[in-house]
């Protein structure tokens, strides 16, 4: 009876956490052209993570996200970011087949910014910082689901088109984000 009861613990020591999923945010952009500016706008987001579980409450991992619109009420046609993070978590409440974590995960981001008259988008990259809460249910001792919210800001970077400046009189743009989420999906572990 204990073995079985220990088997289905939320996430434990030695631990390897995968998990995929999506959902829905919304994004801010902030930049010194007026023209791609936006507060507010609703977004798709994806994530996907590995984690291991080096004590019963803390992990090690790393996540890629990317949040993305295909509408913006300015010059861009479609935007998305990007980021690649490695991440630091903390359970501090395991279940017999649940947990709640809280992670800090911090990394590169790659953004592309598609204006309405343009084939080329405007680029950039830079570091990125996340934090997040998710809640971990195991349906048995290898599947089960999450949901999670996060939020994820970025560095100010300069913008770019095919490696030059995106201004035609010669002066540097800027572009700034973060971007709250909430996300659900599956959760496997090994």
């Amino acid at each position: 009876m204990a073995a079985q009861s220990a088997a289905g613990q939320g996430v434990r020591r030695k631990h390897l956490v995968m998990s995929v999923g999506g959902g829905i945010g919304m994004i801010n952009l902030y930049s010194d052209r007026k023209d791609i500016l936006v507060e507010g706008l609703g977004v798709g987001a994806l994530r996907a993570a590995f984690g291991y579980a080096i004590t019963d409450r803390w992990s090690l991992g790393v996540h890629y996200d990317r949040v993305g619109s295909t509408w913006h009420n300015g010059a861009l046609d479609r935007l998305h970011m990007t980021n690649y993070l490695f991440s630091v978590g903390y359970r501090p409440w395991v279940g017999t087949s649940a947990a709640v974590e809280f992670e800090l995960a911090l990394g590169a981001m790659a953004a592309s910014l598609f204006p309405v008259d343009s084939r080329l988008p405007y680029t950039t990259t830079g570091s990125a910082v996340s934090l997040g809460a998710r809640y971990h249910y195991m349906y048995n001792t290898t599947l089960g689901v999450f949901l999670a919210l996060d939020h994820t800001a970025s560095g100010s970077s300069e913008l770019v088109v095919d490696g030059g400046l995106v201004n035609a009189d010669g002066t540097r743009s800027r572009i700034q984000w973060n971007s709250p989420r909430a996300t659900a999906g599956l959760v496997v572990r090994f």
